[in-house]
C-alpha cells in the first residue's frame, strides 16, 4: 500500500526539523506501518475469542483475601527518616 504522505507537513505539525535523509527514512517507515495496519484490517477475526494472554491460556488469579498488615508505627519504624508521621525523602526538584 503506497500512500502519499507529506512528510514536510507532518514534521511541521510535530514542530521538528528534518534533513532530506530523515524525511526519506520517515516516509519509508510510515509506509511500512501503514502496510501493517492495512494487513491487520483485512484479517477476519470475528470468530476468534479475545484473550489477554499471548498463548490463549486462562489466567488463574489468586483469591483476594485480607490479612494482617503493618501498623503506621511499624511502617514508620523501617524508615531512615520521618517527620510528623510521614516519610522524609530527598526533593525531586532543586
Amino acid at each position: 500500500m503506497k500512500k502519499d504522505i507529506d512528510i514536510k507537513s507532518v514534521a511541521k505539525l510535530a514542530a521538528i526539523n528534518l534533513s532530506e535523509h530523515e524525511e526519506k527514512k520517515l516516509e519509508k517507515d510510515l509506509n511500512i506501518i501503514l502496510e501493517h495496519v492495512e494487513a491487520l484490517s483485512k484479517m477476519d477475526i470475528d470468530d476468534e475469542e479475545i484473550s489477554i494472554h499471548p498463548l490463549g491460556e486462562i489466567l488463574n488469579l489468586r483469591e483476594d483475601i485480607s490479612s494482617e498488615f503493618l501498623t503506621h508505627d511499624e511502617a514508620m519504624s523501617n524508615s531512615p527518616e520521618t517527620e510528623d508521621g510521614h516519610f522524609v525523602v530527598p526533593p525531586s526538584l532543586d
